[in-house]
């Protein structure tokens, strides 16, 4: 899965917010667009290195080297 990159599109995300959270169409766009720009931020960050939806149907991230390093190191 390291090559994932934006595999969640805005769209994506917006239908999943609507199903999850019960947000009418707009608002699930919206808050779709927040998350996006959150996910992007990460990602200039180097926190991440994109996100997906899993098998599932959870939004995942997929963090970078480094972090999941230091995640594996935490357990």
């Amino acid at each position: 899965m390291s090559n994932i990159i934006e595999s969640a599109t805005l769209d994506d995300i917006a239908l999943y917010l609507q199903r999850e959270e019960s947000l009418d169409r707009d608002s699930a766009h919206a808050a779709a667009q927040q998350v996006l720009n959150n996910f992007i931020e990460m990602r200039n960050k180097g926190l991440v290195k994109g996100w997906y939806f899993d098998d599932f149907g959870h939004l995942e991230l997929l963090p970078t080297d480094s972090v999941q390093s230091w995640i594996d190191q935490t357990k």
